[in-house]
């Protein structure tokens, strides 16, 4: 798949999900945002990208989401509006697990950070980036669910909350979006993955009996492609998603 001259934002792009997607889909010619809080981290993964593209330009954003605001995401649209063209594609993946305990027992402080992060911050993104991801050809959202978004479970607290909220607002933007402009929105819960995240919420699995972060590239390419124009569904699960794209 030729994804030469696209850009993409990825949040959350210094480690699991995030970098794998950041350094697959540079090989395949995207110019590549990387949004993430620690400079180190960010060097790192920008080091690991493809540069061999001729017109290819990757960049770093480095920034807090807990602490976003307007003036912040206003920010990051004009250092993107600064370097490139158009922006092809947002992919939300950036969270925050919180604190796995009661909501009794829910501190304040963490239950804000959780959702600033995992809710508030895509939020913010969307509406200030939508503009300049509509001078695309082929725009497109990604927002990352999970199988917590579905049901409330206890002790997942605020991480739980937010998927809700994320699954909520990916299909408002959804319907909001779908008669009045090219942009396509897609809710993805990618599953059981082997990531940091994952071995924090369970520790106690066997992370070699869960799919890696490369297992998921296809799906994401699939986002990204004519084929999904004409898809007129907008949430799906890993399993169903990764039979469409081996049937394709």
């Amino acid at each position: 798949m030729d994804l030469s001259h696209r850009t993409i934002l990825i949040t959350g792009a210094t480690d699991g999900i995030g970098k794998v997607l950041a350094v697959e889909f540079s090989k395949l010619g995207s110019n590549i945002i990387l949004l993430g809080r620690d400079a180190s981290k960010l060097d790192t993964v920008y080091d690991q990208l493809d540069h061999s593209f001729k017109s290819q330009k990757h960049l770093i954003l480095q920034a807090d989401l807990s602490l976003l605001n307007n003036e912040s995401a206003h920010e990051i649209h004009n250092a993107i509006a600064e370097e490139f063209i158009s922006l092809d594609g947002i992919i939300h993946n950036a969270a925050i697990l919180g604190t796995m305990t009661t909501l009794e027992d829910y501190e304040l402080s963490r239950w804000d950070e959780v959702l600033n992060v995992n809710l508030r911050a895509p939020f913010l993104l969307t509406k200030t980036l939508k503009t300049i991801l509509e001078t695309s050809m082929l725009p497109r959202i990604i927002f990352t669910s999970s199988g917590v978004a579905n049901m409330g479970r206890a002790f997942w607290g605020a991480y739980s909350v937010s998927k809700f909220g994320l699954k909520g607002l990916a299909e408002i933007f959804a319907n909001e979006l779908e008669t009045t402009s090219s942009i396509k929105v897609f809710n993805f819960d990618p599953g059981a993955t082997q990531t940091k995240m994952r071995a924090s919420a369970r520790p106690a699995e066997n992370p070699n009996t869960l799919k890696t972060p490369s297992d998921l590239v296809n799906c994401y390419l699939w986002f990204f492609s004519e084929e999904s124009s004409d898809s007129k569904q907008h949430y799906f699960e890993y399993a169903d998603l990764s039979k469409k794209v081996t049937a394709t």
